[in-house]
């Protein structure tokens, strides 16, 4: 019989680079490199993980030297301060070279996305060729104003911007490299959530989305990200950054305009 598991396998010219930022997840990052490792490389074998560490004090650094020694397609590249998780985000994307890997998929760092999910997005890059293949988390097992956070922030993004998914802030996207360069590229004006504005830039484009049920589990470690009380500052923050980019889009259309009554 078949392995039913064989369809997920990468091809011999296939090569992925697996990417996320890290601060101070010194107590779990080990456990999520290794968990990625055991369960992805015998299944896409051209893979390899980097790290993007982001001024991390609790130990990050040292845990990642190590890693570099136990794993040879482990890359951790090392911040001398803090930079933020959008700026982190961005240049993690940036770094990887097209040249060296065809793809790219993001996954955070603290343990909460499913390593095996990511097969199942290959699987459908593969098959159906879309331009980006990203995971809905269909089970949040996050406390109750996390949820909240993540709603409204939906919400807002699904009334400024004809988003083509459900869940604009999952972390979780496969894609070609030179195409993850061109959106992260213009990258700018978030404080705070990376992908809010990722999002809202794919939505501009008619790029082929397609998103798959993916699972997300408890939390590993004792970073955090937001508190309930910088809730309302992250969304008045997050809404001038999802109008700028409205802003940004309408200047742009009202260039082009002018060029088409002229035809």
């Amino acid at each position: 019989m078949e392995d039913p598991e064989a369809e997920y396998s990468c091809s011999e010219g296939d090569r992925i680079a697996i990417v996320m930022p890290v601060y101070n997840e010194a107590d779990s990052i080990a456990d999520t490199i290794r968990e990625i490792y055991a369960k992805l490389a015998s299944k896409m074998g051209k893979i390899d993980v980097w790290v993007f560490e982001d001024g991390s004090v609790d130990g990050t650094k040292e845990v990642l030297r190590k890693l570099e020694n136990e794993f040879s397609s482990f890359h951790a590249k090392m911040a001398a301060g803090r930079k933020g998780y959008p700026r982190a985000m961005k240049e993690a994307f940036l770094a990887i070279n097209p040249e060296e890997y065809e793809y790219v998929v993001s996954i955070d760092s603290d343990g909460q996305y499913e390593p095996t999910d990511i097969l199942k997005l290959w699987n459908v890059m593969r098959s159906d060729s879309p331009d980006i293949v990203m995971g809905r988390r269909t089970s949040r097992r996050e406390p109750p104003y996390r949820r909240l956070l993540s709603r409204g922030l939906q919400l807002l993004e699904t009334i400024m911007f004809p988003v083509k998914c459900k869940d604009v802030t999952s972390v979780m996207r496969l894609m070609k490299v030179d195409l993850a360069h061109e959106i992260a590229g213009e990258v700018k004006y978030s404080p705070y959530n990376f992908w809010l504005e990722f999002t809202a830039r794919m939505s501009l484009s008619d790029y082929n989305i397609v998103e798959i049920p993916i699972d997300y589990r408890e939390r590993a470690g004792g970073s955090r990200v937001y508190s309930v009380k910088k809730m309302p500052r992250v969304v008045l923050s997050e809404f001038r950054a999802l109008r700028a980019v409205r802003s940004e889009q309408s200047k742009v259309n009202s260039l082009k305009e002018p060029m088409f009554m002229g035809n």
